[in-house]
């Protein structure tokens, strides 16, 4: 049952849930005509159940698409020669979800032709033929064929900017991907280079120090003072390392807190972040932190809908300005319970300094010097 469902009732997953809202628009029509319409009676009801059949068949690529739409187009023109007033509307359906196919453009503009063909010819007969057209007048003319010419193209247009922003979407968590495995790669590459040649040595020292220790004990202990001094260095070496890792860049810092905007319905906003990617790790990683601690207090107390974060720098520092559009600082929640405090701590370990002013939103001035 479930698979006849998704088979044969069901739209795509791909498209979400707008061929549902046409679907409920059509049974609205369908409720205007049966009440205002003496014509309309339950044979005119089987052919809108077939339109939405074929309707819903069309949005599934198939071999058979062109009967889909040809089927649509069909049923289209008979309900304008019977309801000149409101038949038409079915063109639109047919037009839009031509426009929202994934098709080729070779493919594409075969439809459109075909559809273009059949309910333009249609429209001039009404406008040649039908008494209806003195009520409609030249405007409404115009209208019409705007809407016929123009509804495949743009639902072509709205359909591609879908796709290019899920697809920029895959490709973001994609990139996120590889700078995850890029980092491990480099991690493991420190860990083989480096301890691995260190434990190596001690190893070795350990073995050679356990012959002499009997034979000449001088040179057993040189060999003990050696692996004494190689295993403090492994663990500066150790330590360098991790801090490394428990220090973020502003890019992993950037996707990680668009993430949580995301949650909260906040759009976070960039300027020049690219330039942030050479600026000195021990920057970054400050960098970062204010981040993280900016984006808690957005979502916490602003009440904003949009977090802008604009990056520069002039010939001495390093420069980040951090805006929201929310309420700003309030009674109940004054600067310390920010975390500002925490920002100065950090900022003050690179030398930063940071201002804040809260007037439309919160605005956060940080600027770090440049070594010499």
């Amino acid at each position: 049952m479930k698979n006849f469902i998704q088979r044969q009732i069901l739209f795509p997953k791909r498209l979400g849930f707008m061929p549902y809202f046409w679907v409920f628009s059509l049974f609205l029509m369908i409720a205007q005509l049966l009440a205002h319409e003496p014509h309309f009676n339950w044979w005119h009801l089987i052919l809108m159940i077939i339109f939405l059949k074929f309707y819903r068949d069309g949005y599934w690529i198939n071999p058979y698409l062109w009967l889909d739409l040809l089927v649509q187009l069909s049923i289209a023109v008979y309900f304008v020669i019977l309801f000149p007033d409101g038949g038409g509307t079915f063109f639109i359906y047919t037009a839009w979800e031509i426009g929202s196919l994934p098709l080729k453009s070779k493919k594409f503009f075969q439809y459109y032709a075909m559809f273009l063909i059949i309910s333009l010819s249609c429209i001039t007969s009404f406008v040649l033929f039908s008494p209806v057209m003195n009520s409609y007048g030249f405007i409404g003319v115009i209208i019409t064929l705007t809407f016929t010419i123009g509804s495949p193209l743009a639902a072509r247009s709205l359909a591609n900017t879908y796709r290019r922003n899920y697809q920029t979407k895959k490709n973001n968590k994609r990139l996120e991907s590889i700078i995850k495995q890029n980092e491990r790669d480099r991690i493991a590459k420190d860990l083989h280079d480096n301890i691995g040649q260190s434990f190596s040595i001690i190893t070795l020292k350990a073995e050679l120090a356990s012959k002499l220790i009997d034979k000449d004990p001088t040179k057993a202990q040189q060999q003990l003072q050696d692996i004494s001094k190689t295993s403090r260095e492994d663990l500066n070496l150790v330590r360098k390392i991790v801090a490394d890792l428990n220090g973020k860049t502003i890019a992993s810092a950037m996707i990680e807190e668009e993430n949580n905007l995301h949650v909260a319905d906040i759009r976070q906003h960039s300027v020049n972040e690219e330039i942030s990617a050479d600026w000195p790790k021990a920057v970054q990683h400050v960098l970062s932190a204010i981040i993280k601690e900016a984006t808690t207090n957005v979502i916490r107390y602003s009440k904003a809908n949009m977090m802008n974060l604009i990056f520069e720098e002039d010939q001495n520092n390093y420069l980040l300005r951090i805006q929201d559009d929310g309420i700003g600082f309030q009674k109940s929640n004054n600067r310390q319970t920010f975390g500002l405090t925490g920002m100065k701590t950090r900022l003050n370990k690179i030398d930063g300094k940071i201002e804040i002013e809260s007037k439309h939103g919160v605005l956060i001035k940080i600027s770090v010097p440049k070594e010499e």
